[in-house]
């Protein structure tokens, strides 16, 4: 269930927006844009999470390095905002192009925590769960 204003959440629904619209274009730097300096992005092909603004950019082009195109559709879900920290669950579902040839479809979802910072939401920690992949 939504929680929090109508602004606040229409700013978070821009975030998650910019994050996938970076991705589609495989722009690290304006994808990267989305994370607070201490940002945390964990995803189930990677050991560990990287942590800090800069891993983090280094972490997305390394797995764009292999991507010739790539559509993210982003669902925003359970948005609750308290204060300047907010919580979140974003669905997606990915097409994945590898410049190898071929296509990698993945649904899963984003557990996220965001904090506003100078009047803007930031990313603090983006966690993907799979729920379906098909090769």
């Amino acid at each position: 269930m939504n929680k929090g204003s109508v602004e606040d959440r229409l700013e978070i629904r821009e975030l998650m927006e910019q994050f996938a619209h970076g991705a589609m274009t495989l722009d690290g730097d304006y994808w990267g844009e989305t994370w607070a300096e201490e940002g945390s992005w964990k995803l189930p092909s990677m050991e560990t999470a990287a942590v800090g603004k800069d891993v983090v950019k280094a972490a997305f082009k390394e797995k764009m390095a292999y991507v010739d195109y790539i559509s993210m559709i982003s669902v925003p879900a359970d948005i609750v905002v308290d204060g300047d920290r907010a919580t979140a669950r974003c669905f997606c579902r990915e097409l994945i192009y590898p410049k190898a040839g071929g296509k990698v479809t993945v649904v899963g979802y984003f557990d996220d925590v965001m904090v506003k910072r100078d009047g803007r939401w930031l990313f603090v920690s983006r966690v993907y769960n799979v729920i379906g992949k098909e090769m």
